[in-house]
């Protein structure tokens, strides 16, 4: 079984044992309509992805799932998403076999009465431990007058694991998603495994 390893989520596509991998995509309450596409061969089995902590305890671990694009299947990489609402869950995509080969089902969230929303990853999922300690931070010099605008707060740099060593995610400036966002900095924590990469967020 391939194995897909995820330390910090960035955009863009990777390859992995001649599969293509793409980042999760941010999902819609409810899919938009799309026509049905029938494969003939079946979708290869499912990729065991290692995932790094949740941001929050509101975040949901959307698994990854194959998906085709026109000649061959795509491994769409799971990530951490908050629900659209709190008493909303998520439905799986799913490949179904019908008469004439299979069929995607896009995945949507739903409103679940009577069911609790759970952070937790789904089976086969487990955490990124890393063995090696993240360096101390870096010193990063500010320059205020770099600042796009008021409404801008500065990010600070971090380090994350990526291709078997620690590299330096240099600080930067962002504005927040909305008013009075504050953003929670990313952070290494120490466990009897090893240092496991605690994603940064807005809250």
């Amino acid at each position: 079984m391939n194995s897909v390893r995820l330390a910090l989520v960035v955009p863009g596509l990777w390859f992995l044992g001649g599969c293509v991998v793409e980042q999760g995509p941010v999902t819609s309450v409810q899919p938009a309509p799309a026509a049905e596409v029938v494969v003939e061969s079946a979708p290869p089995p499912m990729q065991e992805e290692v995932i790094v902590a949740a941001p929050s305890a509101n975040h949901v671990w959307v698994r990854g799932y194959w998906l085709w694009r026109g000649t061959h299947y795509v491994w769409i990489a799971g990530h951490w998403e908050v629900p659209p609402h709190r008493e909303y869950v998520w439905v799986e995509p799913r490949w179904e076999r019908r008469e004439h080969g299979y069929v995607f089902v896009a995945g949507s969230w739903i409103r679940g009465t009577g069911v609790t929303v759970s952070a937790a990853p789904a089976p086969g999922v487990r955490l990124n431990f890393v063995a090696v300690a993240p360096p101390p931070v870096r010193h990063e010099v500010i320059v205020e007058r770099e600042r796009p605008s008021r409404e801008h707060v500065w990010i600070g740099g971090y380090w994350v694991w990526r291709n078997g060593r620690h590299e330096w995610i240099a600080g930067h400036w962002a504005k927040p998603p909305r008013p009075h966002a504050v953003w929670v900095e990313p952070r290494w924590e120490r466990h009897r495994e090893g240092y496991v990469f605690i994603e940064g967020f807005w809250r």
